[in-house]
């Protein structure tokens, strides 16, 4: 079942239910107060009155976003740009490929005659991959997040697929890994790989959600990946900036794409930031608030820290609900307004 707001006093709440709820209330009247962290989408605006607080507590926990971490939030309002120099720097592609490989050495295997570049998002990268090979037929798993709601909006036919054998040679895929869905590495993942690589299908792979794992490598020198996309929006609060960077086969890249790609400001961000935090920041930080949290509403974790396995009877409260209706699973729980405010509801508990 997918929920709407009409289903909302109809709903047969346990007490878990309850007392999420009941601190989503906590947090959002601190929200409009300027005492809680919040995002910074539309939906993010919140005022002080009753009707706008009880709204925002309703579907405080639907929001995939990154947590607003107190050494993050202090590093970006500190930070110091010198907006000249860093136009003017004409090697700092070269330094952004180094610190990124660097900072994936012990979690990723590219393998050779791939180059980074920097990229404004991963949509536009979709849609360039999509571009450049639209003689195949795309294939997307129904747990992906690049789905067929945003294909269709672009005017791209899109088809499923469940195991690797549904895969042929007239084919490219698009896969996030983890899937968005269920924040896991999918099983059969090794075999989609092998499959691609001997009919020769090109597979597009964002790596967005990896650096929100406990564990993990993944193997990308396959033969058949054409792209790897890598935004950190997930892992640091800087959606708003629109910056990435993308390892594409150096035969692709064209002049266009590196004249036109760079966001030098942007990209010195990101070398300053990833030089600043490692990549298992964030996962080893809140390692044992996910604990604390899952115990207390008795929730199974997740391999991503962000995330618990959501039961039937928080089904509201699911993180992937605007994507449910491609088929995305809503058995995800986001803990990230328990985990950044941790301190105030424990203390608003006891």
């Amino acid at each position: 079942m997918i929920y709407t707001n009409e289903d909302w006093h109809s709903l047969t709440r346990s007490n878990r239910f309850n007392l999420l709820f009941e601190l989503a209330m906590v947090i959002c009247i601190a929200q409009s107060q300027n005492k809680a962290p919040r995002g910074e989408r539309e939906w993010d605006k919140l005022s002080t009155d009753f009707k706008s607080i009880y709204g925002m507590a309703k579907h405080l926990y639907c929001d995939g976003r990154a947590i607003r971490d107190p050494e993050h939030v202090n590093f970006l309002s500190n930070y110091k740009l010198d907006l000249y120099q860093t136009h003017q720097n004409i090697d700092q592609t070269l330094e952004l490929e180094q610190v990124a490989m660097d900072w994936l050495d012990k979690y990723i295997s590219l393998g050779t005659n791939f180059k980074l570049i920097p990229m404004p998002s991963t949509y536009n990268a979709v849609i360039e991959f999509s571009l450049r090979h639209k003689e195949k037929q795309i294939k997307i798993h129904k747990e992906e997040y690049w789905n067929n709601s945003f294909f269709t909006s672009n005017n791209i036919d899109i088809k499923y697929f469940n195991d690797p054998s549904d895969i042929t040679n007239n084919d490219c895929v698009v896969i996030s890994l983890p899937l968005k869905g269920t924040y896991k590495m999918p099983d059969w993942i090794d075999d989609l790989f092998e499959r691609c690589n001997q009919l020769g299908v090109p597979v597009f792979v964002d790596i967005c959600w990896a650096w929100l794992q406990h564990s993990f490598f993944l193997h990308l020198d396959h033969p058949c990946v054409d792209t790897v996309t890598c935004t950190l929006s997930k892992l640091f609060p800087i959606s708003g900036f629109n910056q990435g960077f993308k390892f594409s086969r150096t035969k692709n890249i064209t002049h266009y794409q590196e004249l036109y790609s760079a966001n030098r400001f942007g990209v010195r961000i990101l070398c300053d930031i990833m030089e600043k935090f490692p990549a298992n920041h964030i996962a080893k930080k809140y390692k044992d608030k996910q604990t604390f949290w899952c115990n207390k509403l008795n929730l199974q974790p997740s391999n991503c820290v962000y995330h618990a396995e959501l039961p039937e009877d928080l089904l509201w409260y699911c993180e992937n609900k605007r994507l449910a209706i491609d088929g995305v699973s809503q058995k995800v729980f986001n803990l990230v307004p328990l985990l950044e405010n941790h301190d105030l509801l424990v203390d608003y508990l006891t």
